[in-house]
C-alpha cells in the first residue's frame, strides 16, 4: 500500500469528478491522494489499472533474448556454421 500511494503522489497531477461532501472539487496533494487510496475499491482499481501495468511492462525486460530456434525463433545467428564435423580426439597415453 505504501509503494502505491508514493507511486499515485507522483503520478497524479489534476483529476476530474472528485469532490467533498458539498460537492466543491478537491485538489489533489499528497493529504486527498492518500485519503482517496483509503477507499479499498479505488485503491484497487488504480492498483489493477496501472501499477500491476507497469510491473508488467518492468518485469518484461528481465528476460533472456530469443533463442535462434524453438519456441522464440527469432535471434540472430553470431557464428557461421561449421563446414564440416569436428575430428574425435584420439587417445593418449595416461601418466599416473
Amino acid at each position: 500500500m505504501i509503494f502505491v500511494k508514493a507511486l499515485v503522489r507522483r503520478a497524479v497531477m489534476d483529476w476530474e469528478g472528485v469532490d467533498d461532501v458539498d460537492g466543491n472539487a478537491i485538489v489533489p496533494n499528497p493529504d486527498t491522494i492518500d485519503a482517496l487510496l483509503d477507499i479499498w475499491p479505488i485503491f484497487e482499481a488504480f492498483q489493477l489499472v496501472y501499477v500491476s501495468k507497469g510491473l508488467l511492462l518492468e518485469q518484461e525486460k528481465n528476460v533472456s533474448a530469443p533463442s535462434p530456434n524453438g519456441v522464440s525463433v527469432g535471434a540472430t545467428p553470431i557464428a557461421q556454421p561449421a563446414r564440416k564435423p569436428a575430428k574425435t580426439a584420439r587417445r593418449g597415453k595416461t601418466s599416473r
